[in-house]
Protein backbone atom coordinates (compact mmCIF):
# COMPACT_ATOMS: atom_id res chain seq x y z
CA UNK A 1 0.00 0.00 0.00
CA UNK A 2 2.75 2.02 0.71
CA UNK A 3 4.16 2.15 -2.54
CA UNK A 4 0.66 2.70 -4.57
CA UNK A 5 -0.15 5.51 -2.07
CA UNK A 6 3.80 6.96 -3.07
CA UNK A 7 3.24 6.14 -6.94
CA UNK A 8 -0.33 7.63 -6.89
CA UNK A 9 1.35 10.84 -5.26
CA UNK A 10 3.84 11.09 -7.66
CA UNK A 11 1.56 10.87 -10.82
CA UNK A 12 -0.73 13.34 -9.65
CA UNK A 13 1.77 15.93 -7.97
CA UNK A 14 3.46 15.46 -11.87
CA UNK A 15 -0.13 15.78 -13.51
CA UNK A 16 -0.73 18.81 -11.93
CA UNK A 17 2.53 20.27 -12.59
CA UNK A 18 2.64 20.01 -16.69
CA UNK A 19 -1.02 20.92 -16.66
CA UNK A 20 0.12 24.41 -15.08
CA UNK A 21 3.45 24.80 -17.34
CA UNK A 22 2.39 23.73 -20.74
CA UNK A 23 5.72 24.64 -22.72
CA UNK A 24 6.85 21.05 -22.74
CA UNK A 25 3.60 19.85 -23.57
CA UNK A 26 3.55 21.96 -26.97
CA UNK A 27 7.16 20.96 -27.69
CA UNK A 28 5.78 17.75 -26.95
CA UNK A 29 3.56 18.19 -29.62
CA UNK A 30 5.04 20.09 -32.41
CA UNK A 31 8.02 17.58 -32.73
CA UNK A 32 5.19 14.54 -32.72
CA UNK A 33 3.33 16.27 -35.50
CA UNK A 34 6.84 17.47 -37.16
CA UNK A 35 8.47 14.32 -36.80
CA UNK A 36 5.59 12.14 -37.65
CA UNK A 37 3.98 14.44 -40.13
CA UNK A 38 6.81 14.73 -42.61
CA UNK A 39 7.76 11.10 -42.70
CA UNK A 40 4.00 10.00 -43.06
CA UNK A 41 3.89 12.21 -46.27
CA UNK A 42 6.89 10.67 -47.66
CA UNK A 43 5.26 7.63 -47.22
CA UNK A 44 1.99 8.77 -48.51
CA UNK A 45 4.10 9.02 -51.86
CA UNK A 46 6.16 6.14 -52.29
CA UNK A 47 2.94 4.29 -51.61
CA UNK A 48 1.05 6.16 -54.11
CA UNK A 49 3.83 5.16 -56.58
CA UNK A 50 4.01 1.64 -55.88
CA UNK A 51 0.50 1.57 -56.61
CA UNK A 52 -1.10 1.89 -52.88
CA UNK A 53 1.00 -0.79 -51.33
CA UNK A 54 3.86 -1.99 -50.10
CA UNK A 55 5.07 -6.13 -49.66
CA UNK A 56 1.16 -6.16 -49.50
CA UNK A 57 0.75 -3.57 -46.71
CA UNK A 58 -2.00 -0.56 -47.49
CA UNK A 59 -0.52 2.97 -46.46
CA UNK A 60 -3.15 3.01 -43.79
CA UNK A 61 -1.64 0.58 -41.38
CA UNK A 62 2.25 2.39 -41.56
CA UNK A 63 0.60 5.40 -41.00
CA UNK A 64 -1.09 4.08 -38.05
CA UNK A 65 1.90 1.98 -36.54
CA UNK A 66 4.19 5.03 -37.25
CA UNK A 67 2.09 7.18 -35.18
CA UNK A 68 1.60 4.83 -32.42
CA UNK A 69 5.97 4.90 -31.82
CA UNK A 70 6.45 8.43 -31.96
CA UNK A 71 3.04 8.90 -29.68
CA UNK A 72 4.60 6.44 -27.45
CA UNK A 73 8.31 8.49 -27.55
CA UNK A 74 6.40 11.53 -26.16
CA UNK A 75 6.30 9.46 -22.62
CA UNK A 76 10.20 10.33 -22.65
CA UNK A 77 10.55 6.84 -20.70
CA UNK A 78 13.94 7.12 -22.00
CA UNK A 79 15.21 9.76 -20.16
CA UNK A 80 15.68 7.86 -17.31
CA UNK A 81 18.45 6.80 -17.73
CA UNK A 82 20.18 10.73 -18.10
CA UNK A 83 17.90 11.56 -14.61
CA UNK A 84 20.41 8.92 -13.18
CA UNK A 85 23.62 9.79 -14.29
CA UNK A 86 22.98 13.01 -13.28
CA UNK A 87 22.61 11.65 -9.82
CA UNK A 88 25.54 10.24 -9.58
CA UNK A 89 27.40 12.78 -11.03
CA UNK A 90 25.67 15.34 -8.63
CA UNK A 91 26.24 13.26 -5.68
CA UNK A 92 22.54 12.86 -5.05
CA UNK A 93 22.00 9.46 -5.37
CA UNK A 94 24.08 9.05 -1.94
CA UNK A 95 20.79 11.05 -0.51
CA UNK A 96 18.33 8.86 -2.28
CA UNK A 97 19.33 5.90 -1.46
CA UNK A 98 19.28 6.94 2.49
CA UNK A 99 15.51 7.40 2.04
CA UNK A 100 12.62 4.85 3.38
CA UNK A 101 11.32 4.44 -0.37
CA UNK A 102 13.01 2.62 -3.62
CA UNK A 103 15.54 4.82 -5.86
CA UNK A 104 14.48 2.61 -8.91
CA UNK A 105 10.60 2.17 -8.14
CA UNK A 106 10.73 6.15 -7.48
CA UNK A 107 12.77 7.23 -10.25
CA UNK A 108 10.44 4.95 -12.89
CA UNK A 109 7.26 6.41 -11.23
CA UNK A 110 8.88 9.89 -11.61
CA UNK A 111 9.37 9.76 -15.14
CA UNK A 112 5.58 8.02 -15.82
CA UNK A 113 4.45 11.05 -13.77
CA UNK A 114 6.43 13.69 -15.69
CA UNK A 115 5.75 12.16 -19.21
CA UNK A 116 1.65 10.84 -18.56
CA UNK A 117 0.03 13.84 -19.76
CA UNK A 118 2.13 14.71 -22.79
CA UNK A 119 1.43 11.10 -23.94
CA UNK A 120 -2.12 11.35 -23.02
CA UNK A 121 -2.65 14.43 -25.07
CA UNK A 122 -0.43 12.88 -27.91
CA UNK A 123 -2.97 9.95 -27.94
CA UNK A 124 -5.74 12.08 -28.68
CA UNK A 125 -3.99 14.86 -30.95
CA UNK A 126 -2.87 12.41 -33.20
CA UNK A 127 -5.85 9.27 -33.04
CA UNK A 128 -7.94 12.37 -33.99
CA UNK A 129 -5.93 13.57 -36.62
CA UNK A 130 -4.42 10.32 -38.60
CA UNK A 131 -8.53 9.50 -38.28
CA UNK A 132 -9.19 12.54 -39.83
CA UNK A 133 -7.02 12.30 -42.95
CA UNK A 134 -6.47 8.04 -43.26
CA UNK A 135 -9.15 7.03 -41.45
CA UNK A 136 -9.44 3.79 -39.04
CA UNK A 137 -7.91 0.32 -40.65
CA UNK A 138 -10.51 -3.02 -39.72
CA UNK A 139 -7.84 -4.48 -37.76
CA UNK A 140 -8.47 -2.33 -35.12
CA UNK A 141 -11.91 -1.93 -34.97
CA UNK A 142 -11.45 -6.01 -33.96
CA UNK A 143 -12.56 -7.39 -30.44
CA UNK A 144 -9.29 -8.30 -29.26
CA UNK A 145 -7.84 -4.76 -30.48
CA UNK A 146 -7.86 -2.88 -27.43
CA UNK A 147 -7.03 -5.46 -24.73
CA UNK A 148 -3.78 -6.66 -26.50
CA UNK A 149 -3.01 -3.04 -27.49
CA UNK A 150 -2.92 -2.36 -23.52
CA UNK A 151 -1.18 -5.43 -22.70
CA UNK A 152 1.75 -5.26 -24.75
CA UNK A 153 1.57 -1.15 -23.91
CA UNK A 154 1.95 -1.85 -20.28
CA UNK A 155 4.80 -4.28 -21.18
CA UNK A 156 6.58 -1.92 -23.45
CA UNK A 157 6.54 0.66 -20.97
CA UNK A 158 7.96 -2.19 -18.35
CA UNK A 159 10.64 -3.03 -20.93
CA UNK A 160 11.85 0.74 -21.80
CA UNK A 161 11.79 1.56 -18.39
CA UNK A 162 14.42 -1.71 -17.60
CA UNK A 163 16.13 -0.85 -20.46
CA UNK A 164 17.36 2.79 -20.14
CA UNK A 165 17.60 2.12 -15.95
CA UNK A 166 20.05 -0.54 -16.94
CA UNK A 167 21.91 2.36 -19.07
CA UNK A 168 21.37 4.63 -16.18
CA UNK A 169 22.90 2.18 -13.58
CA UNK A 170 26.06 1.73 -16.02
CA UNK A 171 27.35 5.90 -14.64
CA UNK A 172 28.03 3.99 -11.47
CA UNK A 173 31.11 2.65 -13.14
CA UNK A 174 31.22 4.83 -16.26
CA UNK A 175 32.26 8.41 -16.40
CA UNK A 176 29.56 9.68 -19.33
CA UNK A 177 27.07 6.81 -20.35
CA UNK A 178 26.10 9.04 -23.31
CA UNK A 179 27.99 6.61 -25.82
CA UNK A 180 25.90 3.48 -24.80
CA UNK A 181 22.76 6.03 -24.25
CA UNK A 182 23.26 6.83 -28.14
CA UNK A 183 23.45 2.97 -29.58
CA UNK A 184 20.92 1.51 -26.98
CA UNK A 185 18.44 4.29 -28.35
CA UNK A 186 19.26 4.10 -31.70
CA UNK A 187 18.42 0.78 -31.54
CA UNK A 188 15.22 0.94 -30.29
CA UNK A 189 14.56 4.01 -32.69
CA UNK A 190 15.69 1.36 -35.58
CA UNK A 191 14.18 -1.67 -35.03
CA UNK A 192 11.07 -0.42 -33.45
CA UNK A 193 10.00 1.37 -36.91
CA UNK A 194 10.27 4.95 -36.62
CA UNK A 195 12.66 5.47 -39.65
CA UNK A 196 11.03 1.98 -41.42
CA UNK A 197 8.04 0.67 -40.06
CA UNK A 198 8.14 -2.87 -39.33
CA UNK A 199 6.22 -4.42 -41.57
CA UNK A 200 8.78 -3.69 -44.24
CA UNK A 201 11.56 -4.75 -43.09
CA UNK A 202 13.85 -7.42 -44.16
CA UNK A 203 13.38 -10.85 -42.87
CA UNK A 204 16.85 -10.34 -40.46
CA UNK A 205 16.17 -7.11 -39.83
CA UNK A 206 12.06 -8.29 -39.03
CA UNK A 207 13.55 -10.97 -36.40
CA UNK A 208 15.90 -8.67 -34.72
CA UNK A 209 12.93 -6.44 -34.14
CA UNK A 210 10.66 -9.68 -32.81
CA UNK A 211 13.60 -11.23 -30.61
CA UNK A 212 15.59 -8.57 -29.46
CA UNK A 213 14.53 -6.26 -26.12
CA UNK A 214 14.86 -3.19 -27.96
CA UNK A 215 12.43 -4.21 -30.90
CA UNK A 216 9.86 -5.89 -28.39
CA UNK A 217 9.46 -2.44 -26.32
CA UNK A 218 7.90 -1.38 -29.18
CA UNK A 219 4.93 -3.72 -29.88
CA UNK A 220 2.70 -1.17 -29.79
CA UNK A 221 3.69 -0.21 -33.56
CA UNK A 222 2.74 -4.11 -34.18
CA UNK A 223 -0.46 -4.28 -33.14
CA UNK A 224 -2.15 -2.62 -36.72
CA UNK A 225 -1.33 -5.11 -38.93
CA UNK A 226 -2.77 -8.16 -40.36
CA UNK A 227 -0.95 -10.95 -38.21
CA UNK A 228 -1.12 -9.07 -34.62
CA UNK A 229 -4.47 -11.05 -34.51
CA UNK A 230 -2.98 -14.60 -35.00
CA UNK A 231 0.57 -14.08 -33.03
CA UNK A 232 -0.24 -11.66 -30.18
CA UNK A 233 0.26 -13.85 -27.50
CA UNK A 234 3.77 -14.79 -29.05
CA UNK A 235 5.01 -11.19 -29.05
CA UNK A 236 3.37 -10.50 -25.41
CA UNK A 237 5.43 -13.80 -24.40
CA UNK A 238 8.18 -12.78 -26.00
CA UNK A 239 7.88 -9.42 -24.38
CA UNK A 240 7.15 -10.49 -20.44
CA UNK A 241 10.06 -12.85 -20.71
CA UNK A 242 12.61 -9.78 -21.47
CA UNK A 243 11.10 -7.96 -19.15
CA UNK A 244 11.66 -10.61 -16.07
CA UNK A 245 14.95 -11.37 -17.70
CA UNK A 246 16.48 -7.35 -17.68
CA UNK A 247 14.66 -7.19 -14.24
CA UNK A 248 16.67 -9.57 -12.56
CA UNK A 249 19.71 -7.92 -14.71
CA UNK A 250 18.28 -4.48 -13.33
CA UNK A 251 18.17 -5.79 -9.99
CA UNK A 252 21.56 -6.92 -9.71
CA UNK A 253 23.44 -4.21 -10.83
CA UNK A 254 21.01 -2.07 -8.70
CA UNK A 255 22.67 -4.34 -6.00
CA UNK A 256 26.40 -3.98 -6.91
CA UNK A 257 25.80 -0.10 -6.81
CA UNK A 258 24.59 0.37 -3.93
CA UNK A 259 28.08 -1.49 -2.35
CA UNK A 260 30.04 0.86 -4.45
CA UNK A 261 28.04 3.85 -3.10
CA UNK A 262 28.99 2.13 0.45
CA UNK A 263 32.33 1.54 -0.18
CA UNK A 264 33.20 4.98 -1.85
CA UNK A 265 30.94 6.98 -0.45
CA UNK A 266 30.81 6.15 3.16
Amino acid sequence: MKKIRLARKIITTLLRDRTQYRGRLFVDTMSLIARCGVLLVLYYYVFELKGGEVNNTPFILIAWSMLFYFIFMTFRLRDIAREIMRDVQSGTVEILFSKPVSYLAYKMWWQIGSGVYSFLVAVVVGSVALISIVGIPNTMTIVPFIPTLLLVLFGGILLTLLIYTIVGLLSFWLEDISPVFWIVDKAVMILGGSYLPVALFPDFMYKLALYSPFGASQFITHTVYESWQGNWYILASIQYTWVMALTIVMLIMFSYAKQKVSVNGG
